[in-house]
């Protein structure tokens, strides 16, 4: 099967973007989020906290979901980005009524000299996408890390059901919007009249200046206290 790449460079810069992890090293490939919404713009955070074994870690391959065509991987600052495209059996009809008949199939970031991902110190690695329109799928983002020395395959399907694997796949499912907390946000701050203003917007217009006035008010009754507690002092 032929393949293609693309690489991105991150680039030298000075120091890296990590953090260090306040309690023992995650025996994981960790996922930011657990649920995406139906068709949503969305991304997901795979983060790692450990090498293999001690051994720094110099590569993370992020294999991207066939229901997935299309990825927009995130920059990370001493890493560089290669994309690895496969043939679809069948096109896909994109924007503008475009074909895709390639789809993005795996993305691994690869540490430039010097910046390798050290034990015990946390680097996440994201990357967006549009969810499928299928509510109940399984996203598995089978990961594979590769260190100086040795690698681990983060490629396990569980799906929370039972044992764990001892290398899991990172998993998200999709879901209804209604299901989601973060759509539910959406949909609850969006609650505005066509024309763009909210039900209640009169009566937090009301609180508002309500509390603006008794500020002043507060305001002013302090300095007269002030003024008077001054005028006495010099009167003593």
């Amino acid at each position: 099967m032929r393949t293609s790449t693309r690489l991105v460079s991150a680039g030298a810069v000075a120091g890296l973007a990590l953090l260090a992890t306040a309690s023992p090293a995650t025996a994981h490939v960790s996922p930011d989020k657990t649920e995406v919404p139906v068709g949503a713009y969305t991304s997901v955070a795979l983060t790692t906290g450990h090498g293999c074994e001690d051994s720094p870690t110099t590569s993370m391959a992020i294999q991207i979901p066939e229901s997935i065509p299309n990825v927009t991987p995130a920059i990370v600052a001493g890493w560089d980005v290669a994309i690895e495209t496969v043939p679809l059996d069948e096109p896909l009809e994109g924007s503008h009524g475009s074909q895709i008949n390639e789809r993005e199939a795996v993305v691994t970031y690869t540490a430039q000299p010097g910046q390798e991902l050290a034990d015990g110190f946390r680097q996440s690695f994201t990357i967006g996408f549009q969810a499928p329109d299928a509510p109940g799928e399984l996203l598995f983002f089978k990961t594979i890390q590769t260190c100086v020395e040795g690698e681990t395959a983060w490629i396990e399907e569980h799906t929370g059901e039972g044992e764990e694997p001892e290398t899991p796949a990172p998993l998200v499912r999709v879901v209804a919007a209604g299901d989601d907390g973060d759509a539910s946000l959406v949909t609850e701050s969006a609650g505005a009249d066509a024309d763009g203003s909210d039900d209640d917007g009169g009566g937090s217009d009301a609180l508002a200046i309500a509390g603006l006035v008794a500020g002043l008010v507060g305001l002013a009754a302090g300095g007269t206290a002030l003024v008077r507690t001054q005028a006495g002092a010099r009167r003593s």
